[in-house]
């Protein structure tokens, strides 16, 4: 008996080997993966692309043609426009339109948005600041905000109780607008590191979007139109420096929208729908244009949009190899993956 139990276990021993094996080798015969980065050029309204080659780095563009440290600088002044400065070489005006430094840094913006920012776990108590104070920085409130099936609720930090009186100012208000509970999303910065405060964009039981916010202490709520057949799903608010955005969202499909200042218009961006859950999605973007990186399993897309109007320039991509390592792997759910390879 003893003697068929060794060899069942040295056969044992002999499939995990084998099935170990490839992943050993991938292991050790792996190389970490280039990923160039990429802006679009308003100047060359081409992708301007930073690579690494032979542990040179290397600036061309998509038609192959390269460019200098300074030439590529130049291709993005709205980016680089610091180094131009110091070099002074940068315009005094871009595309008929005058500009300085000032200008072009407040215009310049970055939205990040990861599957784990969505789907991960979350404390549901948020921070409603202040938003016209007259003081120069932001201040943490002294308490927080909840949200039930049926009102919004302040809770003091200092001694753990409720401010009823603020807990029913912001809960009328939400009904008087037309708000009805229980909200579906709820979307806000809770950093007091930012320039300006645009409060929260709620997403109510009937898919309305609204903007909430405090100003001198007294709660002010504005109910957001949506074209027809719209529903947010999705919801991030933006606070960039330059002001023309509330914030953008996605709808069940996918599709991504941006919520423009001062008049809260919803422009639809002319980007194909994008899957949260696979992958990262970041913006940059200045005063013409947004470069928009979507990231999912299979590649890594980079797409030019008008900053104003949102319609597509340009679109590139590039395939990501597979990055599974041969050989098993254990899931989180305690099931084991084959990846033959």
């Amino acid at each position: 008996m003893t003697k068929i139990s060794k060899i069942y276990l040295y056969i044992l021993v002999a499939v995990v080997c084998l099935w170990q094996l490839p992943w050993l080798f991938n292991f050790l015969t792996a190389t970490p993966e280039e990923r160039p980065f990429i802006l679009y050029s308003s100047a060359i309204k081409d992708f301007a692309i930073r690579k690494n080659e032979s542990g040179k780095t290397v600036y061309v563009d998509l038609n192959g043609n390269t460019y200098s440290k300074h030439q590529y600088d130049l291709l993005l002044p709205e980016y680089f426009a610091r180094q131009l400065a110091a070099d002074k070489s940068l315009p005094d005006t871009l595309f008929g339109q005058p500009v300085d430094l000032k200008l072009l840094t407040d215009e310049n913006l970055t939205l990040r948005i990861k599957p784990e920012t969505v789907f991960g776990p979350y404390i549901p108590l948020y921070q409603m600041f202040e938003s016209q104070s007259g003081n120069v920085d932001l201040e943490m409130p002294p308490d927080v905000f909840r949200l039930d099936d049926t009102k919004m609720e302040f809770i003091n930090k200092a001694d753990n109780t409720l401010n009823a009186e603020k807990s029913a100012d912001f809960t009328n208000e939400l009904k008087k607008v037309g708000f009805e509970f229980p909200v579906v999303d709820v979307a806000g910065n809770v950093s007091e590191k930012k320039k300006y405060d645009n409060g929260y964009l709620f997403t109510d039981s009937e898919g309305c979007l609204f903007n909430v916010k405090m100003e001198q202490g007294r709660p002010v709520v504005r109910k957001i139109e949506l074209p027809n057949g719209v529903v947010p799903t999705h919801c991030f608010v933006t606070e960039f420096i330059g002001r023309h955005s509330l914030g953008v969202f996605f709808d069940a499909a996918g599709q991504f929208y941006v919520i423009t200042q001062p008049y809260n218009k919803i422009v639809k961006t002319e980007l194909p729908p994008v899957d949260l859950g696979k992958g990262d999605f970041f913006v940059m973007g200045n005063m013409f244009t947004w470069t928009v990186r979507v990231t999912d399993e299979e590649k890594i897309t980079w797409y030019a949009i008008d900053a104003n109007n949102f319609s597509l320039l340009k679109k590139y991509y590039i395939p990501l190899s597979d990055s599974h390592l041969g050989g098993l792997s254990f899931l989180k759910n305690g099931w084991v993956r084959v990846n033959w390879k």
